[in-house]
Parts: structure tokens; C-alpha cells; sequence
């Protein structure tokens, strides 16, 4: 599935990127003023798109975990875009309200602003810059684009936007259930599995559907339900955990059958963990039941998945120098065994896929770029009305303008568009995330 983008897709990029902004700011009216401060990874799709939206562009936070790992990326991003990467910023900085206010304030300059991130970088401090006296007229609001960003670690450590929107005086919307994202979340888990394979095949001279050992997936979000069905495609047949009841019904239709934790954790010799929620750190005596030599794949990163520092913290791993390098990270436990963390060299480990310069290689990426910019245009825009104190979802009429733009551009005779290419659609009433929501995060339900 690996693709590397040519001359032509870099123009079509530019064309789709050029024909929606244009039909983004005639819907929103979008005033002149309103800037955007990004989280974003350094994958180099990203270029093109912020080669395009540069003019409202404040400054540019790229996520350490691609930024390290695809250090030509980031420093393309920094040659071509030098008064926008922030470097050297990262969540821990943001985390204290006074620095991250004096940031802002510096790149914004007055202009009214709206932050669109992936991960709730600015969560923990969200409220104190909706209520500083300098900031809050010009603070529009958040877009977060993952799902970890609205729940946090889930150890209490990382805080996420659904424990703070009561108490932040400004509009918060999430892309993370949005019709977009769920196009790119098809793609993440099967990027997961052809990265994570080739650092097998480099490291120890196999590939994954050859190793004798089980595999392993525990938690079957969308994300996870991707690496899966990828899995089965190549005959692995892994171990499944989640606690979800839907999930457990759905997969006894498909004839895969769940496990209970102890079993996957004591079985499996590699296991993928898509739980999003920092189980391991959360219950360390689960280090206990690992098989000796387990090899975790995460499939986001380090601290919010497995909790690896906060592991070693608390001094329930070990860090094993000798046997560790760039693509595995090795660890003794309290409990006598070793446990190897695939791109955990740094202490955190990453997902495999945030290696690859393309990211997952998925084109929903630019929908989901644009939807971003979108989604800024509309929170500094009249058509606004959406409430504070809770997490709202993406309007879905412009989700459906970049979707119709997207198809004219890359798929211009597969589907025939209901309405006129330049059709001015009107907002439906804004929703907002229910409680009840299916969810797929395990370590919320995990057994006591």
C-alpha cells in the first residue's frame, strides 16, 4: 500500500487544496483576521497544505514523534515555512497556562485565532486562555482531530478535552467522529501493519506472517478494527481482546471469537495495543502475565497507549541499554521478564506508521487537512453559534463541501454530485458527542 506521491499528485494536491479554500471562505465569509495556530505531524503531504493556507497561518507545533522520525520532513517544513514551526515547542511547555499564553500572544499579534491540533496539546490550559483579559476576545476556539485528544491518557496525567470543556469559555468542535476521519481511520490500521512488518523483516529477518510465534490486538476501535481485518487478509488469524458487547457480537458473526486480557497477554508473543488509553500504566500488574520477550506495537503513541515513562516512573520497567537501539526498546520488569517496544529507543515509543514520510499513505489525509481549515474558518466566522461548555461535533455541510471537491478533483467521472459544484450549503444544527456513544476504548470498561 505504500505510495509515493509524483509531480502530478503534488498538483492535484494543489488544485484540490486551491478549489476548496476558494469554496470555503464564499460559505463562510471568512474574515481576514482570523488566524490558525496547528499541532500537526511532519508528514510530507503536509507541505503542500501548508504551502496553501500560509496566510492564515500563526505558527505550526509538529508532533515530536514524526517530526523525529522523519527528520527531512520536519526540516523541509522549517526551510520553507521559517516564521511558522515553533520549534522546540512541545506539550510539556504548553502544559503551564503562562507560557502557553505568552506564545500565543506573540504569534498572534492580535489577529482573532482558532488552534486545530491533534492530541489536546492545549487542553490543560484551554480554560486560562478563554478567560485571559488579553486573549479572550481574539480566542474563537479548538478544533481537536483525535479521539485521545477529547478522552486523554486516562491516567489522570493527560488531560483531554471532554474533562475541561465545561470551564472553557470558547466554541470546541471534534473531527474525531466525522465522516472524513472515519475514510482516514481505514487506512491507519493497515499502515500500522506494513510498518510495523518491515521493521520485523530488518530486525529479525522475518515477516509477520511467517512468525511462529501469536499475535495480538487488544482494543478494536476503528483504528484497531483496521489493523485486524488487514491481519486476516494475510492469514495471521491474531488473538482479539476488547470489552465492548457490540464489538464481542460482531466479531462471533465473522466467527472470530474474543479472549479474556490475561489469556492475549500470556499467549501472545506480539501484541498490538489500539486501546488509546494508557491501560498498561493504569493496572502495572498486568506487566505480570506478558510472556517473556513480548514485543508491543502501539497504535498511537508511548504515553497514551501503554504509558511507557509513566511505567518507568513508577519503576515497573527497566530500561535494557544493551539490548536496545532505534527500531525496539527493551525492558526488564518487576517481575523478572523482558518486554520490547517497537520504536521505543526514546523511552515512549510511537506508532510504526509515523515513520513513513506519507503517514498512513491514505488520500483521506487532505480531506482531513481541509477539514481542519474548515472547521477555523467557521469557528472566527458570523455562522458560529455553536455553544461553550461542551464538544460538538464537525458541521456536517462542510464536511460534504471538501468530500464533493475532493471527488471533482481526484475521481472526476466515479460518482455523480447532487448538487452543483459551487452550491453555498447552509449549516444543519450543530450536535454534540453523547455519553452513550459506542465506544472503543478499552481501559474504560477493563475488569477489575
Amino acid at each position: 500500500m505504500e505510495h509515493h506521491f509524483s509531480d502530478n499528485d503534488n498538483s492535484a494536491h494543489q488544485i484540490f487544496y486551491q478549489r476548496t479554500i476558494k469554496r470555503i471562505h464564499s460559505a463562510l465569509k471568512v474574515d481576514d483576521d482570523v488566524c490558525f495556530i496547528y499541532v500537526q505531524h511532519a508528514f510530507t503531504p503536509s507541505i503542500d497544505f501548508f504551502d496553501s493556507v500560509k496566510d492564515k497561518t500563526a505558527g505550526i507545533i509538529l508532533k515530536r514523534s514524526s517530526a523525529k522520525a522523519n527528520p527531512a520532513v520536519a526540516a523541509k517544513l522549517k526551510s520553507l515555512f521559517p516564521d511558522h514551526i515553533l520549534d522546540g515547542v512541545d506539550r510539556q511547555m504548553i502544559s503551564d497556562s503562562t507560557t502557553a499564553i505568552d506564545l500565543l500572544k506573540n504569534i498572534t499579534q492580535g489577529r482573532r485565532f482558532a488552534i486545530l491540533e491533534y492530541g489536546g496539546y492545549f487542553a490543560p490550559v484551554a480554560k486560562a486562555i478563554s478567560l485571559n483579559q488579553d486573549l479572550s476576545d481574539q480566542f474563537v476556539g479548538i478544533v481537536e482531530g483525535t479521539e485521545n485528544g477529547l478522552t486523554g491518557s486516562g491516567d489522570g496525567q493527560t488531560l483531554g478535552y471532554n474533562s475541561v470543556a465545561r470551564e472553557v469559555h470558547c466554541p470546541i468542535i471534534s473531527k474525531s467522529r466525522s465522516n472524513i476521519k472515519q475514510l482516514m481511520d481505514l487506512e491507519i490500521g493497515p499502515a500500522i501493519v506494513e510498518c510495523s512488518e518491515q521493521i520485523l523483516r530488518q530486525k529479525f529477518g522475518v515477516r509477520l506472517k511467517y512468525w511462529r510465534g501469536q499475535v495480538g490486538v487488544i482494543g478494536l476501535g476503528p483504528v484497531g478494527s483496521g489493523l485486524l481485518e488487514q491481519l486476516n487478509k494475510e492469514n495471521i488469524q491474531p488473538l482479539v481482546h476488547d470489552t465492548d458487547l457490540f464489538v464481542a457480537v460482531e466479531l462471533a458473526f465473522k466467527q472470530h471469537q474474543l479472549v479474556t486480557l490475561e489469556a492475549i497477554l500470556s499467549k501472545c508473543d506480539i501484541l498490538y495495543l489500539s486501546t488509546g488509553n494508557c491501560f498498561l500504566a493504569q493496572r502495572p500488574e498486568l506487566l505480570g502475565h506478558l510472556k517473556n520477550n513480548t514485543l508491543l506495537i502501539l497504535c498511537t503513541s508511548g504515553d497514551v497507549e501503554a504509558g511507557i515513562p509513566q511505567l518507568i516512573a513508577g519503576k515497573h520497567l527497566f530500561k535494557i541499554p544493551s539490548l536496545s537501539d532505534n527500531n525496539i526498546a527493551a525492558y526488564s520488569t518487576k517481575y523478572g521478564t523482558t518486554v520490547k517496544v517497537m520504536l521505543g529507543n526514546d523511552g515512549v515509543g510511537q506508532a510504526p506508521n509515523l515513520t513513513a514520510e506519507d503517514g498512513s499513505s491514505s488520500p483521506a489525509n487532505m480531506m482531513s487537512d481541509m477539514e481542519f481549515y474548515a472547521l477555523g474558518c467557521y469557528l472566527g466566522s458570523a455562522m458560529n453559534k455553536l455553544p461553550h461548555g461542551r464538544v460538538s461535533d464537525s458541521p456536517g455541510f462542510l464536511q460534504r463541501l471538501i468530500m464533493e471537491e475532493w471527488l471533482d478533483v481526484f475521481h472526476p467521472n466515479t460518482s455523480e454530485k447532487s448538487a452543483a459544484p459551487h452550491t453555498i450549503y447552509r449549516p444543519a444544527p450543530a450536535t454534540t458527542n453523547k455519553d452513550n456513544d459506542r465506544k472503543h476504548i478499552i481501559a474504560a470498561n477493563l475488569p477489575a
